[in-house]
């Protein structure tokens, strides 16, 4: 059975998702139809995609009847459009974060258990074959116990974004990431922002988490680098992971913990470097993916990978990073200055 699907959103991120859907085989997904209120967005996705369009959603899925709706729009009305789908019966896939609120979430959650249908949150990195093979190793405890994460997702100021910040737009990607190596929930964090480019957001964040079984994440984030960074790196016992999520490359750097038996170097004896593999990894699509995964849960009428659970989490720990930078809860040194005694 073919799964109907039907995009709204035809901006950079909606003509992805109209790609991918093109692109997929006709008995496993069928692109009925792309919403967007922008006329010459709206006229191109339907010139290079040859899709019905539609200036509004509604209007679209009274004609389509998809099965799925996938809603590629600003945060800021995830919400109201994805509550209307779900009133409608159909499955949702939203684009991360999965709302602007964690109250949000929540009641998108339980209309979509009361109408019987799935939500699907759009946290793409999830399903970058990189990560998959990092979690592969992690559970067949290649790493041993895992001590520290460290994402760092840098990059230019991008104009598409108006309606929120770096902690908003950027971070879910490696908070859900970190949620599912470390296969923790995340306990406590603290957060510094900045304010550099952008006119009413931030720009910059600098975030620590610290996870239920006592691992610790670092989140390094901003639109102020002028060169596109997507890294994490993952230490634990046994070594360390380094995954550069662009190239989809994985390198493992074997910890040689040294020893000795002479008194006086003893204290020196700890972890050296040992040998650095690259991990071979079938590379594809994360997108494609994702759309495979949404779909072979509807048909088998299971849970999606990432479901609006995982976007509620991941949600809660945004907002309390936000929340921590407004309460600013931390303890100032002071200005005590050294004067040299004469």
């Amino acid at each position: 059975m073919s799964i109907r699907i039907a995009v709204i959103g035809a901006g950079s991120m909606g003509m992805n998702h109209l790609r991918v859907l093109r692109e997929l085989p006709e008995e496993q997904a069928q692109l009925v139809g792309v919403a967007e209120t922008h006329e010459a967005a709206l006229k191109w996705a339907m010139s290079r995609f040859h899709v019905p369009g539609f200036r509004d959603y509604r209007h679209m899925l009274d004609i389509t009847l998809p099965d799925l709706v996938s809603i590629v729009v600003p945060t800021c009305i995830h919400y109201e459009i994805a509550a209307y789908v779900l009133e409608r019966g159909m499955h949702v896939l939203i684009e991360k974060p999965i709302t602007s609120t964690p109250e949000e979430a929540i009641s998108l959650l339980e209309l979509a258990e009361l109408r019987g249908v799935k939500i699907a949150v759009g946290h793409i990195e999830r399903f970058n074959p990189a990560i998959t093979e990092v979690k592969r190793g992690l559970v067949a405890g290649k790493l041993g116990k895992v001590f520290h994460l460290h994402a760092r997702r840098l990059g230019p100021f991008p104009s598409r974004i108006s309606d929120v910040g770096v902690t908003l737009d950027l971070a879910p990607h490696d908070i859900d990431v970190m949620r599912y190596l470390a296969d923790a929930e995340i306990e406590h964090v603290y957060a510094e922002t900045q304010r550099i480019l952008h006119a009413t957001c931030e720009d910059l964040l600098l975030g620590l988490l610290r996870f239920s079984n006592e691992a610790t994440g670092v989140l390094d984030v901003n639109w102020l680098t002028p060169t596109k960074v997507r890294e994490i790196s993952i230490t634990g016992e046994k070594g360390m992971y380094l995954v550069n999520y662009l190239t989809q490359d994985v390198y493992f750097y074997e910890n040689d913990y040294t020893g000795t038996t002479w008194d006086a170097l003893r204290s020196l004896t700890g972890v050296s470097e040992g040998t650095m593999t690259r991990l071979k990894v079938q590379k594809a699509e994360p997108l494609r993916l994702e759309y495979e995964d949404v779909i072979a849960a509807i048909r088998e009428d299971r849970a999606p990978t990432v479901s609006g659970e995982d976007g509620l989490a991941v949600l809660r720990v945004v907002s309390k990073l936000v929340e921590t930078t407004r309460q600013r809860n931390f303890v100032d040194i002071g200005s005590t200055v050294f004067s040299k005694v004469q």
